[in-house]
């Protein structure tokens, strides 16, 4: 039963329009964080690592939020989700739902960053000599066996994960905030509240800093912290649906 539910509501995200638009504005957003025309020192790694890494990329985040984010509110002002709680399940209804909301965001932002990283490489060289690494945060060993896509892939991952977790916030608010374009644009302000607090070292980790040790212990460390956060905002929205039933 439970599958179903993810099914049905992958197949709403994927009969809407809102991930086809979302994926080229991740990568409008990424040339809009370059500030400039052009390849940053000349080559595509740099310039991808100074996009992922300027205030600009916040967009990116609002176009993640935007396939499904807000989806909750369509539901409740169609009545979708007291028909789950009396005729289905309401916790496997929140429990897809959520998975669903999370998935978009990392499915908008890989494929947008990979065409951003195409795009780039129609205008110069992957990387220069001596520069290969330097300033180069995590994966250096991608770099230096020549696996440059693998290397930008899975740094988009890793701020896919990031998304992730913002829009799920985004939805458990969006049962407080009736307004869809509000709830869209609240990664944008959760970003901008936690880096003002002590949980900004948590946050930056998924840029690249504060990392130390085996790059995939901490991909699988982030992927934990992501899912684990995810889940924590699924109970939540799950226990607010049901004070609303």
């Amino acid at each position: 039963m439970k599958y179903g539910y993810f099914r049905t509501e992958a197949r709403r995200l994927l009969k809407g329009c809102g991930l086809y638009a979302a994926i080229p504005g991740v990568t409008a957003s990424m040339f809009f964080s370059l500030e400039k025309f052009g390849l940053i020192n000349g080559n595509v790694l740099y310039t991808f690592f100074h996009a992922a890494n300027m205030s600009g990329m916040r967009m990116v985040f609002i176009f993640c939020a935007l396939p499904y984010a807000a989806s909750f509110c369509d539901d409740l002002e169609y009545g979708y989700v007291r028909f789950q709680a009396v005729r289905g399940s309401l916790k496997h209804y929140v429990a897809a739902k959520a998975g669903v909301i999370y998935l978009s965001s990392i499915a908008t932002l890989l494929p947008g960053s990979l065409i951003f990283v195409l795009l780039c490489r129609t205008l110069g060289p992957w990387t220069l000599p001596d520069t290969a690494s330097g300033g180069i945060i995590a994966f250096e060993g991608l770099i230096e066996s020549g696996h440059y896509i693998w290397y930008c892939m899975l740094c988009s991952l890793q701020l896919g994960l990031l998304a992730g977790i913002f829009s799920v916030m985004s939805a458990l608010f969006s049962l407080y905030i009736t307004n869809k374009a509000m709830v869209s644009v609240l990664p944008v302000l959760i970003h901008q509240i936690l880096g003002e607090t002590r949980l900004h070292s948590a946050v930056y980790l998924f840029y690249g800093y504060g990392q130390s040790g085996n790059d995939w212990h901490n991909l699988l460390y982030m992927v934990f912290i992501s899912a684990g956060s995810a889940a924590a905002m699924t109970f939540g929205i799950y226990r607010k649906l049901r004070t609303r039933m």
